[in-house]
């Protein structure tokens, strides 16, 4: 029971100090993302979030955690490779070059990416050492994503809570702006937890919300 509940509520706070943000401290929204290199999935999911932020402004804080790709070296390397980035600016740099660069990842991603920001070669004392920091940092980015349950990239979080809908020009701003389907639709996957007849109030819900919110008192209960 109490795994269910944990599984969909992000396991390690937002932390400024350690975390890769983009946005002001004092946003309503924060919209925490594991995602790697790798996967096509947040390639294309990218742009996406950019749209948003252009959207809503200072009221989204971004977060990018690592989940590098399972059995992808490449994956792993990349996540490894922006780490070693210490200036914030940079990283998001080179976070930007790593997701836009080519149709998806390639070994010239990666070379590109060193030569650019002049990292220290693999081998030399100092980048051994970069690198000693970068799969520490990348490893526990990891930790968080297992105990916070997420299984697959790109996962995100919107204010604590896994967000398990779609990417559209709608949903995605909706459920960060709390709108009713998908608070209805939050709140039974609460429920759900615990509920033993979970699928069928999910879906009871569901359904609920989709009248709701097509119907006139949509508009009503959206301004709350």
């Amino acid at each position: 029971m109490a795994q269910a509940t944990l599984s969909n509520r992000l396991d390690r706070p937002v932390d400024e100090a350690h975390d890769h943000v983009l946005g002001p401290s004092s946003a309503p929204i924060s919209l925490v993302e594991y995602g790697s290199y790798a996967c096509p999935h947040c390639r294309a999911a990218n742009e996406r979030i950019a749209q948003v932020r252009d959207e809503l402004g200072n009221r989204l804080r971004y977060v990018f955690r690592h989940k590098p790709l399972t059995g992808s070296d490449l994956a792993r390397r990349a996540a490894e490779l922006a780490e070693r980035i210490t200036d914030p600016k940079q990283f998001w740099d080179a976070h930007v070059t790593l997701m836009t660069r080519s149709g998806e990842l390639t070994e010239e991603d990666l070379i590109s990416v060193a030569e650019k920001f002049g990292l220290p070669p693999e081998a030399s004392k100092e980048g051994k050492e970069q690198i000693e920091r970068a799969k520490e940092r990348v490893e526990a980015d990891e930790k968080s994503a297992r105990s916070s349950g997420v299984m697959f990239t790109p996962t995100f979080f919107i204010n604590g809570r896994r967000y398990d809908g779609p990417w559209d020009e709608s949903s995605f701003t909706d459920a960060m702006l709390g709108r009713l389907g998908h608070r209805v639709r939050a709140a039974a996957l609460d429920f759900a937890a615990w509920a033993p007849s979970a699928g069928i109030l999910l879906l009871l819900a569901t359904i609920i919300a989709i009248a709701l919110t097509n119907s006139p008192a949509g508009p009503g209960f959206q301004a709350f």
